[in-house]
């Protein structure tokens, strides 16, 4: 197979595309929401603070320095900028990606060779939660990323059952669960459905639609290769929606197991 990944150009491209959808969606979100402030939105519905160099952890820190000088400096600068441009949603894009872009450059190289997120993930396409936190279903949340890249792990379902095999082996044996449980955007996507028990289906909750930071909503803006999903970018920026809203659902480890063990060819 010829090597398709994600070029640094690429990377770099991927960086200045989702932080510009970001801001034309804060830009949007706000003028919907005008009870919520600059700061809250930009700090928890979408995540540019990570990719910029204000952040001196990995891709994903295990904390926020939000009070860090080069944050605040640039989160202020932004700020002015959408009270600016409050009522002219794409100069607000322009002049608040303009404040962030040299600061995404200089982590831009560090971003693409971060590999401590492949790490963290236990069982190929899963990890799991450190404790059981779900205690009145017993249920271990996992979570989910593109281990196959630059292809899609949904387009190899033997590898995706066997890493569910090994989720589910781990969390009876170690975390004595007897359930598992996930909220992501995958769960609005049949073909993510498919691999689960008719349990799976019953449990689903509705959409949760208030948007927060994290890959369980934005995850769906990047593409098998880790490139920008242009075709869900273009869905944001004409419907002012995501393409798709995470759900929450859970299903037992013995029907899981069982689901996993039927299809495997």
């Amino acid at each position: 197979m010829k090597n398709r990944g994600k070029t640094l150009e690429e990377h770099r491209e991927y960086l200045y595309k989702i932080v510009r959808l970001k801001l034309f969606f804060l830009h949007r979100w706000l003028a919907e929401h005008p009870e919520e402030s600059f700061r809250h939105v930009i700090r928890n519905r979408v995540d540019i603070y990570r990719k910029t160099d204000a952040n001196p952890g990995p891709m994903t820190p295990e904390k926020l320095f939000f009070d860090s000088p080069a944050w605040l400096e640039m989160e202020e600068a932004a700020g002015k900028m959408y009270i600016r441009y409050k009522t002219e949603e794409g100069a607000f894009e322009d002049a608040a990606f303009a404040v962030f872009r040299p600061s995404i450059d200089a982590r831009c190289v560090r971003d693409y060779e971060d590999k401590t997120s492949i790490r963290r993930y236990q069982c190929g396409c899963f990890r799991h939660d450190p404790e059981v936190r779900d205690k009145e279903r017993n249920a271990l949340e996992f979570h989910i990323m593109n281990s196959l890249a630059p292809d899609s792990f949904l387009d190899h379902p033997d590898y995706v059952k066997q890493c569910f095999l090994q989720l589910l082996e781990i969390a009876a044996e170690k975390f004595h669960a007897s359930r598992i449980r996930t909220c992501t955007w995958l769960n609005s996507l049949p073909k993510w459905v498919a691999f689960f028990p008719e349990e799976w289906r019953k449990n689903m909750s509705g959409e949760y639609l208030s948007v927060e930071w994290h890959y369980g909503f934005w995850g769906q803006f990047l593409s098998a290769r880790g490139t920008f999903n242009e075709r869900y970018g273009a869905y944001l920026r004409e419907t002012g929606r995501l393409p798709f809203y995470p759900r929450a659902s859970w299903c037992s480890i013995a029907s899981m197991r069982q689901k996993c063990l039927e299809e495997i060819h």
